[in-house]
């Protein structure tokens, strides 16, 4: 669920021929796969050392480290590469959200390797259904940048909404499941992922503001007896939690030993699980100097509110966010009544997949929600009268982490290149989302899509869009 980029050695993404491998393929596959391997299990001196010489003459081992650790692992875990053509012995797989481009020197050693956002580069014939009237200039700017996506083959349906100029609009297009000519609409259901985690991030503010914990509480202090004895956890702060410095890995090793089902791979994630790894965590860096996306930290953070309030997660979060600001199709899990207006979700080689459900680590990603009320609580982060979530939405807002790569509030991120804009993407099995706010231009974006594409860099782009057109 990790929204980032890493791209290295020039590859051209251009004149790859179509078709299965032939010898020479396979041999770069076979080790491609390995490096995949290692770059799961962020073993970055076992990488280099299968670097050819002209990959070592641009990149030192210092600096391979640097990058490895600050732009490639926090995009772990991958999945499994799927093969889409070669050539000149350099092969192009598609994995996740992201494009995989690995070829060899003559010495069998890699010479190109690269993780990049995965385009699709042939557009549909046909024009895709849209409720997008083109008649202001606010319409034209959107739908240049949303029919984009749309026109592209291999994409769905997507729903977003924008607040410009202090109105709300919102714009659909596509189909909610591929086939049906149905156009989904601002009330359509999507799998929203780890926006989840702004939520989260707010229950921790509030708590702050009730006194329950600070920043600076050791997350020792709300385990158990046996898990908090852990020395190594005692200098985790619940700050480091929500801004990704913890210093706890995105997810555990062991999480793969739980997935039975791989279009439900946090089902079976249990608290006991959660408590288990941490009571035999060794810790591998100090809390706080470092980001690493972590999947695990948020979800442990909800557990520890749990704890804290002696509540459910959901009822927390209908308590304080989803009930006071009537965020109706805001859910957990989306109930019979409710499939109808649900689009229907496809993985990367366009499946049908399902919504994510989640046991132990639900506050890292469990929400379904509409464009409709995303731009609620979108607004929120602009202004808002309720005397509880306001000065938690600004707390949450306050830079906790700077590393110039990587700029965190608690939950939300910051657009490096625009230090105004909090945003927060999101991804599940077959679905892609993001939720952009800028408070001092009093923007705010919502772009919700039904496949695992490129959704969330699109309402990057949007507001961008909306952003030059407001100066």
């Amino acid at each position: 669920m990790a929204a980032s980029n890493f791209s290295m050695a020039a590859v051209k993404a251009m004149g790859w021929k179509p078709g299965g491998m032939d010898v020479t393929e396979k041999k770069t596959d076979t080790l491609a796969r390995k490096i995949l391997n290692f770059i799961n299990h962020k073993q970055t001196d076992s990488i280099y050392a299968y670097a050819g010489e002209s990959f070592k003459n641009k990149i030192d081992a210092k600096t391979w480290k640097s990058i490895a650790e600050n732009g490639l692992f926090p995009l772990t875990p991958l999945g499994e590469p799927v093969f889409i053509n070669s050539k000149n012995g350099v092969n192009k797989y598609k994995i996740n959200q992201y494009q995989y481009i690995f070829g060899l020197d003559k010495a069998g050693k890699f010479r190109a390797l690269a993780l990049q956002p995965y385009l699709e580069e042939t557009l549909k014939s046909e024009k895709v259904l849209s409720d997008n009237s083109l008649k202001t200039q606010l319409d034209s700017v959107v739908n240049k940048v949303l029919s984009a996506y749309i026109q592209t083959k291999g994409n769905i349906g997507l729903s977003a909404a924008v607040y410009f100029k202090g109105k709300s609009y919102f714009y659909n297009y596509g189909e909610t499941r591929q086939g049906n000519a149905q156009l989904p609409t601002d009330h359509t259901l999507y799998d929203i992922g780890s926006i989840t985690k702004t939520f989260t991030a707010t229950l921790l503010a509030i708590a702050i503001n009730q006194g329950k914990v600070t920043l600076q509480t050791p997350i020792s202090k709300f385990l158990p007896d046996s898990v908090s004895s852990n020395p190594a956890l005692k200098a985790i702060t619940f700050k480091e939690l929500a801004n990704h410095t913890s210093g706890l890995p995105g997810l555990p090793d062991s999480f793969q030993g739980t997935v039975r089902d791989i279009d439900q791979p946090y089902v079976n994630y249990k608290i006991q699980d959660v408590f288990s790894f941490l009571k035999h965590f060794k810790a591998v860096r100090a809390p706080g100097t470092k980001y690493e996306y972590s999947n695990f930290a948020v979800g442990l953070l909800g557990v520890l509110l749990e704890r804290i309030y002696h509540k459910p997660y959901w009822q927390l979060v209908e308590q304080y966010i989803t009930g006071p600001e009537k965020l109706n199709e805001t859910m957990f899990t989306v109930a019979n009544a409710n499939l109808n207006r649900l689009a229907q979700g496809y993985d990367e080689q366009g499946r049908p997949v399902p919504v994510w459900n989640f046991d132990a680590l639900q506050a890292c990603g469990v929400l379904k929600s509409t464009a409709f009320d995303l731009l609620i609580y979108g607004k929120l982060q602009l202004n808002t009268s309720n005397q509880t979530l306001r000065p938690a939405l600004l707390l949450t807002h306050q830079v906790t982490f700077n590393d110039t790569a990587h700029i965190v509030g608690l939950g939300w991120h910051y657009l490096t290149d625009d230090k105004n804009v909090l945003q927060h993407a999101g991804g599940t099995g077959g679905y892609r989302s993001m939720i952009c706010a800028d408070p001092k231009r009093q923007i705010v974006v919502v772009v919700l899509t039904n496949n695992a594409s490129t959704g969330d860099a699109t309402g990057i782009q949007l507001t961008e869009a909306l952003e030059a057109v407001d100066k």
